[in-house]
């Protein structure tokens, strides 16, 4: 079941493209009305001053064509109004030009003409072709009112005079109006960039604490790993080409691994709180010993820290409870490994649960430094470190922690730990008690369904090649190998490999580029094409799938998802 209940964050309804065409539209009517009051007003006085019907009907046509803009922007194409409003300027300049001879002082509206080139047509070529056919227009009427080809009409000094006043203030009018919305897009535009520089200072800002503080929490396992392995390869004996390894030495390296993905994963969950696109998804599940075990896995990795962790578990928790699982071991992880890098040397951090009022109460007490009143709530913000304590930042842990909680209906708090120093980290969060679930009836893994087949892995990187190879071999399958896209498909053509599993980002040919190649061959088309990216956002999945891939896999790569990914797809290609 799927509840979004997370109000996402508002998302702009329309692209920057689509908000300029909608100012564009409304400068364009703007400067449409106004014309067309202009036309009616200079054309009725003019009329009545002359008595020519030369001058009143083309300037009443006018008006009128300047108030269909509206109606062709609003219901037609925006395009065609902006182009005929500006057409329509130049026919009434043109035309009232060689009417009324050089009263109309054309020049004075060659400002107001490109003004609204600028305004109207985006594209280069557009702006120059429309500003020189408009400069040529102009030049040729003013050539006209000196050297007249067709004689204007026959005007009083008194009508020249008003005329020439006309003139000036319809130009006036004129330019006037598309300065100032010129003016008015300048500053929007100044705006935005200033709004775009900002949010970038801070991206880089935040870009700079997430590298800086990410990287410092990997190194902490990262050692762990570098310094198991490191000793197993110095007191080797070069003689054998194995090495006897120590169970808990393996299991300190697979616990590290998972505190670095645990790592990745906080980084990834708050990329998708920021866009917004969290949800819920709850599913029925055995409660008590699942939470034990979550408490015994990290018991084992409080021991670097000589740290005992004390569980306190009431006996009136439900044993089944349906909740999002995944949510809930984000919580729980996040305390637990957030407590253990905080309480101090040999010492006890104690989980209490219990239920009270059909709410699942669960507190994490560390025994470290404790934190200050003033910053108990700030240490909820993302990447918080204490300078003068010199302590480890609490990353992304604590944040996620607490938007989870509250999403799910719930809250996280933090008080002070009334046994000695340290503090108390306490969940409180509704939850349900269930059913058992229905048993699983689906087969157990078999690996051996997979045995005697053929997987091409195309990868840049040879230790990719090695993960993949130890995979997919325990499952009894022929592994194929290639270093770039091209050889990938030539051999793909030799061996006609029964699936593909290719790197997305590989240098000169991408995974993407080469399943368009291999969808376009029809002897290739029909193999399962599965690609491969260490980028694991959501985003990039469906981008995958859209673009006609089979499957998606990310790295590291679980080994039984990669099982189930390649019996489905091979069971469906059969």
């Amino acid at each position: 079941m799927i509840i979004n209940n997370v109000v996402p964050r508002i998302t702009r309804q329309m692209t920057e493209a689509d908000a300029k065409k909608e100012r564009i539209v409304k400068i364009i009517n703007s400067l449409a009305v106004g014309a067309s009051l202009l036309a009616f007003v200079l054309g009725f006085l003019l009329y009545f001053m002359t008595g020519y019907t030369q001058i009143l009907y083309p300037s009443l046509l006018e008006g009128a064509l300047f108030m269909s803009v509206l109606l062709i922007t609003k219901y037609g194409r925006p395009v065609h109004g902006e182009l005929l409003m500006f057409v329509l300027h130049n026919v009434a300049i043109w035309y009232f030009g060689l009417l009324l001879g050089p009263a109309t002082q054309v020049y004075l509206f060659g400002p107001f003409l490109a003004f609204c080139v600028f305004l109207v047509f985006q594209r280069p070529l557009a702006q120059i072709s429309t500003l020189t056919g408009t400069v040529v227009m102009l030049l040729l009427v003013e050539v006209h009112c000196h050297r007249p080809v067709v004689a204007p009409l026959p005007l009083s000094q008194e009508t020249e005079t008003l005329l020439h006043w006309a003139a000036i203030f319809a130009a006036t009018f004129l330019n006037g109006s598309a300065l100032f919305f010129f003016a008015k897009e300048s500053r929007y535009q100044n705006q935005q960039l200033q709004l775009l520089v900002n949010q970038l200072d801070k991206t880089n800002q935040a870009m700079r604490v997430y590298v800086r503080e990410t990287t410092h929490e990997i190194r902490s396992p990262l050692n762990v790993v570098n310094s198991i392995l490191q000793n197993y390869i110095e007191t080797a004996d070069p003689g054998k080409k194995t090495v006897q390894v120590g169970v808990a030495h393996l299991e300190a390296v697979n616990f590290a691994c998972q505190d670095m993905q645990l790592v990745m994963s906080n980084a990834l969950g708050w990329s998708k709180i920021e866009a917004g696109k969290d949800e819920i998804c709850e599913s029925p599940f055995m409660f008590t010993d699942w939470i034990l075990q979550l408490c015994d896995t990290y018991e084992y990795l409080s021991k670097r820290r000589a740290v005992h962790i004390d569980i306190d578990f009431s006996d009136n928790l439900p044993e089944y409870i349906l909740a999002d699982k995944s949510k809930l071991r984000t919580i729980i992880v996040n305390l637990l490994s957030n407590a253990i890098k905080f309480t101090t040397f040999r010492s006890i951090i104690t989980v209490k649960a219990v239920m009270q009022h059909n709410q699942l109460v669960l507190s994490v007490a560390d025994q470290g430094p404790g934190i200050p009143e003033s910053k108990k709530e700030y240490i909820f913000d993302p990447y918080v470190t204490d300078m003068e304590q010199r302590t480890e930042s609490s990353g992304l842990g604590l944040p996620i922690a607490r938007h989870i909680a509250r999403m799910l209906g719930g809250n996280l708090t933090v008080t002070d730990n009334p046994d000695g120093n340290g503090s108390i980290f306490t969940l409180v969060l509704p939850i349900k008690a269930t059913a058992p679930p229905l048993p699983d009836l689906h087969s157990p893994v078999d690996y051996s369904l997979l045995n005697g087949l053929k997987v091409l892995v195309v990868d840049d990187d040879h230790l990719n090649h090695l993960a993949f190879r130890l995979a997919l071999r325990r499952m009894g399958i022929e592994v194929i190998t290639a270093d770039s896209g091209p050889q990938g498909f030539i051999k793909a053509r030799i061996h006609e490999p029964d699936a593909v599993l290719m790197d997305m980002v590989m240098p000169h040919t991408s995974g993407m580029e080469m399943l368009e190649k291999f969808k376009a061959d029809r002897k290739l088309r029909q193999i399962p094409f599965i690609l491969v990216s260490g980028n694991c956002f959501s985003e990039v999945k469906e981008e995958v799938i859209a673009s006609g891939a089979d499957g998606f896999l990310s790295k590291p790569v679980n080994i039984e998802h990669l099982y189930n990914i390649l019996k489905k797809l091979i069971a469906a290609a059969a």
